[in-house]
């Protein structure tokens, strides 16, 4: 199904736009799916958090049913790293994740996609061009940051979209992330990830592209689950690529990445008019690494 059923046609958008922009939303508070286990470990992401204004919440609650979660060893995986400046982490990631993919014995190679620099850094586009670029050679991906070391992840294929993490080992000892984070690593089949049309082009910077990918997913009536089991190693980000968090104090593209988001989740904007279909980019280089083996490319890519 198109991310586009929930938006009405344009003549009657323009209708109802000043009543959804200014409509309150309202926090779900509760899911109708929070109780659902599979195999005691998958448990679907929540949307018990969203703020939603009430024509939004009743279309996505009338489309929140159980989905079966099976798994296929048989396919064929990328693994899709944005990338810019993070070579320390890189050398810590790829023999640990190398290691955890052979070891399932996976059919995978792994993309890395640097930004060329000159531009802030789009994590979107990035994931959308390694979709894009290995599209015609895998079945499925997985979207991995740089900074998550794999200590307990199921690689495999799932049926519905899978957030690889939930422990997180970090300075500070272990700690969890909430359930409705749909981030770090997760796993989705190209054909789910294509009927979303992939990431927004439009995030610049850190934060919010996460939630917006996520929620075109459930534009799309999948149900995302998380592994409670799936544990990683969070590597320390540099001091400049931290989000901040309060609004006075967010610099300009953060709090534009936070409008963007809440348009979306009013019905503002129409994912399938950005997206994968939107995307234009062009690679500039490609390498790959005899220390990290033939499955192992880097692409450097402008806009």
């Amino acid at each position: 199904m198109s991310v586009s059923y929930l938006f009405a046609p344009e003549e009657l958008r323009r209708r109802r736009r000043w009543l959804n922009r200014w409509w309150p939303s309202v926090r779900l508070r509760t899911d109708p799916l929070q109780q659902l286990r599979v195999d005691g470990r998958y448990v679907p992401v929540s949307i018990a958090n969203w703020k939603l204004i009430p024509s939004v919440a009743r279309s996505l609650l009338s489309t929140r049913i159980v989905r079966p979660l099976t798994f296929a060893g048989d396919r064929r995986l990328t693994v899709v790293i944005p990338y810019r400046d993070r070579e320390a982490h890189l050398a810590q990631l790829m023999p640990v994740l190398q290691e955890k993919l052979q070891e399932q014995q996976l059919n995978y190679r792994i993309v890395v996609v640097e930004q060329e620099n000159g531009s802030r850094f789009n994590r979107g586009r990035l994931l959308n061009a390694g979709i894009h670029y290995a599209a015609d050679s895998t079945d499925y991906y997985c979207l991995h940051d740089v900074d998550a070391v794999p200590v307990v992840a199921n690689y495999a294929c799932p049926s519905q979209p899978l957030r690889l993490v939930s422990k997180i080992i970090g300075l500070h000892g272990k700690s969890r992330h909430n359930d409705y984070y749909f981030s770090g690593a997760v796993s989705i089949r190209k054909d789910q990830v294509q009927a979303a049309n992939g990431f927004s082009n439009e995030y610049w910077g850190w934060g919010k592209e996460d939630d917006d990918f996520f929620f075109r997913l459930l534009l799309t009536e999948l149900l995302c689950y998380y592994d409670q089991e799936g544990t990683y190693q969070d590597l320390p980000n540099p001091p400049h690529q931290q989000v901040q968090r309060r609004y006075p104090w967010a610099p300009a593209h953060v709090r534009r990445n936070r409008q963007r988001r809440s348009l979306l989740l009013r019905g503002l904007v129409d994912p399938a008019e950005d997206g994968l279909n939107t995307l234009r980019y062009e690679v500039v280089e490609r390498s790959g690494s005899a220390e990290y083996g033939p499955a192992y490319e880097k692409i450097r890519v402008r806009w």
